[in-house]
């Protein structure tokens, strides 16, 4: 059996350095014909998940995988597909994270489906993570405002903020919100 919580932060450590080489163009998605960018999440999650694999290297005893539908799976029920989790193939005794990422823009309902589903695979997962990556600390702050007002799951789910493109994302806990 792995250490779970000594695994968990050398993940979030390599998470956050994989946030800290995502490019504007990737961050702040430019489209032809527009004067202003675009924030699209699936090719942040794309450039996160590359970068992430690079950080992470060979040597780490998890398998990372992006959206990973559950609609055929013997234990989990449902049709859920997480952005990312980190496991071990075939053994749901050894999966540590489940992540969910969202823009800025992302509307208050969206996050709180994204948190709804964190919630439904902490029964399977150790730790959860929500990433929103732009620069809106309002649209965080309300994230931590949710995420805490389920007391029974808030020290299981960990808020990221991304706050702009080339610099690593941070944890956005409740001292902050004070």
């Amino acid at each position: 059996m792995r250490d779970k919580p000594t695994d968990f932060k050398c993940f979030l450590e390599q998470l956050i350095s994989a946030t800290a080489k995502i490019e504007s163009k990737y961050f702040h998605f430019p489209v032809a014909g527009a004067e202003s960018t675009i924030y699209r999440e699936r090719v942040y999650c794309y450039e996160l998940y590359h970068q992430l694999r690079c950080t992470l290297g060979n040597e780490f005893p998890y398998t990372l995988d992006g959206e990973v539908d559950k609609k055929a799976h013997k234990i989990i029920e449902g049709n859920k597909k997480p952005d990312f989790i980190v496991h071990t193939l075939g053994i749901m005794e050894e999966n540590l994270a489940v992540i969910e990422v969202k823009s800025k823009d992302a509307e208050t309902q969206n996050i709180k489906v994204d948190i709804d589903k964190l919630i439904e695979f902490l029964k399977y997962y150790y730790r959860a993570i929500m990433l929103i990556y732009g620069d809106d600390e309002n649209k965080v702050k309300s994230t931590r405002n949710e995420i805490d007002s389920l007391p029974e799951h808030s020290e299981s789910i960990l808020l990221l903020w991304h706050k702009e493109p080339g610099k690593p994302a941070e944890e956005y806990s409740n001292a902050r919100t004070a």
